[in-house]
């Protein structure tokens, strides 16, 4: 797997590059962007109280014809102590080449290879029974058809 990179979106956001094989138009990625919780500062620390979403992962998922780059939205979660992903489908966004029809799948379950891909990246494999984060899917549109 490669490794995360700065995003366009500036200092807290990283992308990664999720290589998914080939399709009819040739080599097929996608792309995870993240942004981290930042540690708690001392008052938070003295008065006792962590963040709230202290231990959730959230992954997003576009709509059609769409790619993440709601900056606010990351920040709500981050904020509250979440880890946000974001995903950039195939052939949207920061995962389109330049030899690829944007936004072209035969059928939207194709999607969930990305998808898998994503939870993979973010730690969470297989759908491990012993995995202490809580995950929250979020999507939009096309996003949440799955």
């Amino acid at each position: 797997m490669a490794d995360w990179i700065p995003d366009v979106l500036g200092d807290e956001f990283e992308q990664l590059t999720l290589d998914l094989g080939a399709d009819e138009q040739g080599p097929v990625m996608a792309t995870l962007v993240r942004a981290l919780p930042v540690e708690p500062g001392w008052w938070e620390h003295v008065r006792g109280r962590g963040p709230l979403l202290e231990g959730v992962d959230v992954l997003y998922v576009h709509g059609w014809s769409d790619y993440f780059f709601q900056k606010r939205l990351a920040r709500f979660w981050t904020s509250r102590g979440a880890r946000f992903y974001a995903l950039d489908l195939r052939k949207y966004g920061r995962s389109l080449r330049e030899w690829q029809t944007p936004g072209y799948v035969a059928d939207l379950a194709t999607y969930d290879e990305d998808i898998a891909a994503a939870l993979e990246a973010m730690g969470r494999a297989g759908g491990e029974s012993l995995q202490t984060r809580r995950l929250v899917l979020l999507g939009h549109s096309t996003g949440g058809s799955h």
